[in-house]
């Protein structure tokens, strides 16, 4: 061993097993209540009511889950209007789908738009229009509620699915533009004036030839507009009201009654709730990240 190197090990052996102990505590504080809530939705009603509480529920009751997949509530339910949950809880896992899905779409295809014709062509005061829409961004979606709300009720589009997808991609869409505007600005004009040169229309070289090259960029904001639609709770709270039309993260609520409440269906449901968001994230995470990174370098 090189003369110095016992000191550095030394030092360094402290420190390493201190910032494993702080990893570790602060892995344990985030996903505990991530472990607890999948656990519960595995207890029977008799294991989520003994004590000392059991931590690894075995063997793992799946009736929850059953129900929630089936539409069916167990016959020993508490409530007969459980079952009306349960039901209510599959057509909100249907509208998150379709509202994410829509939302996705439209934001991304207004967004690349939009990105551009801010890096591609000469818009009058482009580049204060940018910076309106990104001051357009900081305001809280909450100040916006009360008058929302207002034209909504006039023009009778409350409880409807359209209003919510309008509403959330208006939300999400200056986000787009600023992480595509970001990523245009990095792929050479050239590209698109070499098409031009070979006789392609501005659009067919913008399609053809930009439009491959954004798609990390498009993906990362894909995924982050994804998610973020589908966690959306104060718009779809407010703008439906209607069983059918309510989305997951507002039908999750329901399952708490006012005299009974079943925890192991309402976990059940949670986990149900947030496992799209988490395999979405962790299959685009290396385009997320890629995405994210290739526009900022500019």
């Amino acid at each position: 061993m090189r003369p110095g190197w016992s000191n550095r090990w030394r030092l360094w052996r402290p420190v390493s097993i201190l910032h494993a102990v702080v990893v570790a505590g602060f892995l344990l504080f985030l996903l505990l209540p991530v472990y607890w809530l999948i656990a519960t939705s595995l207890s029977s009603p008799l294991a989520l009511v003994r004590m000392p509480p059991e931590w690894i529920p075995l063997p793992p009751d799946l009736t929850a889950y059953r129900a929630l997949l089936t539409g069916r509530a167990d016959a020993g339910s508490a409530e007969t209007l459980t079952t009306f949950t349960i039901r209510a809880f599959q057509y909100a896992l249907r509208n998150s789908v379709i509202v994410a899905a829509a939302v996705t779409a439209l934001a991304l295809a207004l967004g690349f738009l939009s990105a551009a014709a801010f890096t591609r062509l000469d818009v009058p005061f482009g580049h204060a229009v940018i910076y309106l829409i990104l001051l357009g961004q900081m305001i809280p979606p909450v100040v916006l509620l009360i008058p929302l709300y207002v034209t909504a009720t006039r023009f009778g589009v409350l409880d409807n699915l359209l209003t919510v997808i309008a509403l959330l991609t208006a939300l999400h869409l200056p986000f787009v533009i600023w992480i595509l505007r970001s990523y245009l600005l990095t792929i050479p004009k050239e590209l698109e004036e070499a098409a031009q040169v070979d006789g392609a229309s501005f659009p067919g070289a913008l399609l053809r030839v930009t439009f491959p090259l954004t798609l990390p960029g498009l993906v990362a904001a894909g995924a982050y507009t994804f998610m973020q639609t589908w966690n959306a709770f104060l718009i779809p709270l407010i703008f439906t009201s209607s069983d059918t039309k309510r989305t997951v993260t507002v039908a999750v609520a329901m399952f708490v009654g006012r005299h009974y409440t079943d925890y192991a269906l309402l976990a059940a449901a949670g986990v149900l709730a947030f496992v799209p968001p988490v395999v979405f994230a962790l299959f685009f995470q290396r385009y997320l990240l890629h995405g994210l990174a290739s526009g900022a370098v500019k």
